[in-house]
């Protein structure tokens, strides 16, 4: 794949329209919201650059990374798939992982990707399996992205898809959530310039109480 080709084709995985559902994600923002503990833009880039991005480098980064270096190999993406599954220790996040892997999996099986259909069969056999940041390492390989292009779009996904929400819940304008965004895709940057960990272990501590709260609570933890 050219070098044109690629950064073509890293957009289009990233773009919203890009059917894979991560742009339906909050983070829990609603419920955030509901309790108090974000009121606007400077709580909310807070809640991105604080909580959002540091658990993503820490914890799905390292997924990510795993299942590009696997590449099509079913037996190694299970294995992967099961230790992010484990470690998954919030339900509702764990389900939205779940929901959102296995809908963009469905995506790349439907348009041919390489080695999706195979895996999306094993997938629909297994409970527990296709989460996000595997798909998303896997699919970005067989559609021939290097491992530095995979991690900066599904990066790109998780936090456009929080400020995609605070414009739906009212509590930012368009212009101004681009500005937010601007400022928090430079923290992202400066992140990702970190290693990625060899072991998994991010820790947001609001985000990860709001998920579990949810089951009591009456305001939805995710828009769509």
């Amino acid at each position: 794949m050219t070098d044109m080709r690629a950064r073509l084709t890293l957009l289009q995985v990233s773009d919203s329209s890009f059917p894979s559902g991560a742009f339906a994600f909050s983070h829990g923002l609603e419920g955030l919201l509901r309790d108090g503990k974000v009121t606007g833009r400077a709580s909310i880039e807070a809640i991105l650059t604080d909580q959002v991005i540091p658990r993503w480098l820490d914890f799905d980064r390292v997924f990510v990374s795993r299942a590009h270096t696997a590449g099509a190999e079913p037996d190694q993406l299970t294995a992967i798939d099961a230790d992010c599954d484990v470690r998954s220790t919030a339900p509702a996040l764990r389900n939205a992982s779940l929901s959102i892997g296995r809908s963009l999996l469905t995506s790349h099986s439907r348009m041919k990707t390489p080695g999706a259909s195979a895996w999306h069969a094993e997938v629909v056999r297994r409970t527990g399996c296709g989460h996000a940041a595997v798909v998303q390492g896997a699919m970005g390989r067989a559609c021939g992205l290097d491992l530095h292009s995979v991690v900066v779009g599904a990066l790109y996904g998780q936090v456009a898809g929080v400020t995609s929400a605070a414009i739906r819940l009212g509590k930012v304008g368009a212009l101004e959530a681009q500005a937010m965004l601007g400022r928090v895709l430079a923290a992202a940057a400066d992140g990702l310039g970190t290693p990625c960990p060899a072991v998994p272990a991010g820790f947001a501590p609001l985000i990860d109480i709001a998920a579990q709260r949810a089951p009591r609570g009456h305001a939805r933890l995710f828009a769509n």
